[in-house]
């Protein structure tokens, strides 16, 4: 098994030769098999223990001998014990999600602090085998029938070609001792439940189970690029890039499957179809959110754009310092310039400090350049057709009473800016 794992390793993860790699190790005998394999093939390897606190007097047994294997080996170990059961409660979560989040943060700052470059689990095919089925009862989609990934950003895990019992054999040839966690008989657990009562039954019903499995499993992870090849070259043509986000036909959209309108919408947080399907047949202007993106109908289209993280809508200007705190590029120059849509000019024995640069209200009007009467904001944006999330995206400068100086980026107001370049002027400019 050692020659098998050092010729997979350095196939698949060449990028960890040279590396300071963090090796989880639970005292189980899949870590103790990983961190004994790693050792033989000479890879620098730092060992993390989590102590979770959840079995009493068997919890802090385990720390102690992954100390005194760490010893053995002339291994660096780092340990730390969790208040798990006081996590959960405070935050409202399952044993397995609050120690899971515990265990990889716990590991990302190891990581940060000892300059470590990746983190290895011991997670094999068995694993993989478990959690495909744990998926396919809860009815998941392809991601999850794929099995556990072997690179997730930092977490590699090199033994997921392998199973538990050529996992076993190593550790009886190199007569290796683990500790046994007693509560992994228990059937009680879902996970425990496939490991003990459905696997066996399988390998019964075809002894080549196991062997099986895996080659199903890599035609599948091997359908799946396939797949996600097609929805990015899709994706590539429907999405047309605009301002921070997307616009999309809605005519290119409805000619699409629900399946790959869930795959392109799915990065961005939105997981129902039916919602997703609803808004390509309503009126402009709609919209649905999810955690961190906003869809919006506009016209033909829909806008596709992250949900903007400031809410502040209103910034006082005293002096020309005061720009560096505004959410959008000012300059302001004496130096003469031309005057256009992103560069105004004020006349300062008129206008005086302080300016405001805020957002759209209701009732704003103005006198717009090359225009003769004044006009409702409202009504500028509507004739330029400008979308929901563009409108909301507009900045207006005004004077200290709340006059709108100039829509920045569109059009200046010519009762109160200047429109011609002329000497001791302050002009103000969008960059």
């Amino acid at each position: 098994m050692l020659r098998l794992v050092q010729k997979h390793i350095e196939q698949t993860f060449p990028f960890l030769e040279n590396k300071n790699l963090l090796v989880a190790i639970s005292g189980g005998i899949d870590s103790v098999v990983l961190v004994h394999l790693l050792q033989q093939l000479n890879y620098k390897i730092t060992l993390a223990h989590c102590n979770f606190g959840l079995r009493g007097k068997e919890s802090d047994t385990d720390e102690q001998f992954v100390i005194d294997f760490a010893k053995k080996l002339h291994c660096k170990i780092h340990t730390r014990f969790f208040n798990t059961k006081a996590f959960c409660s405070q935050h409202k979560m399952s044993t397995q999600l609050a120690a899971r989040e515990l265990r990889y943060q716990w590991f990302d700052e190891l990581c940060q602090e000892h300059s470590l470059d990746y983190i290895l689990t011991a997670h094999h095919a068995n694993d993989v085998l478990e959690t495909f089925f744990i998926n396919l009862s809860r009815g998941t989609g392809l991601d999850g029938l794929t099995g556990i990934p072997p690179v997730n950003g930092k977490v590699i895990r090199p033994l997921l070609p392998y199973t538990r019992e050529q996992i076993v054999n190593y550790a009886a040839t190199h007569q290796l001792e683990w500790r046994e966690d007693q509560s992994n008989a228990e059937t009680k657990y879902i996970r425990n439940k496939i490991r003990h009562l459905i696997v066996p039954e399988l390998q019964e019903l075809h002894p080549a189970f196991e062997t099986n499995f895996i080659k199903t499993l890599n035609y599948l992870q091997q359908s799946k690029s396939f797949i996600q090849n097609q929805i990015q070259s899709i994706k590539k043509r429907v999405f047309v890039t605009q301002d921070s986000g997307f616009i999309i036909s809605i005519k290119e959209l409805k000619s699409l499957d629900s399946f790959v309108l869930f795959e392109l919408f799915k990065p961005y947080g939105f997981l129902s179809i039916s919602e997703i399907k609803k808004l390509l047949t309503t009126q402009g202007g709609k919209e649905i959110n999810s955690e961190t993106h906003r869809l919006v109908t506009y016209r033909d289209a829909l806008l596709l754009h992250p949900i903007a993280t400031q809410n502040k809508n209103h910034y006082c200007i005293h002096n020309a310092s005061d720009i560096f705190t505004l959410p959008i590029k000012l300059e302001f120059s004496t130096n003469p310039k031309e005057l256009s849509a992103n560069t105004i000019a004020i006349d300062l024995s008129k206008i005086s400090f302080p300016l405001t640069l805020r957002k759209r209200k209701d009732g704003d009007v103005f006198y717009p350049t090359g225009m003769v009467g004044k006009k409702k904001v409202s009504k500028y944006f509507k004739d330029l057709r400008l979308s929901k999330i563009q409108k909301e995206a507009v900045w207006l400068l005004c004077t200290k009473d709340n006059q709108v100086l100039w829509i920045v980026g569109y059009r200046a107001d010519r009762k109160l800016c200047e429109t011609s370049i002329k000497e001791k002027l302050l002009y103000i400019s969008k960059l």
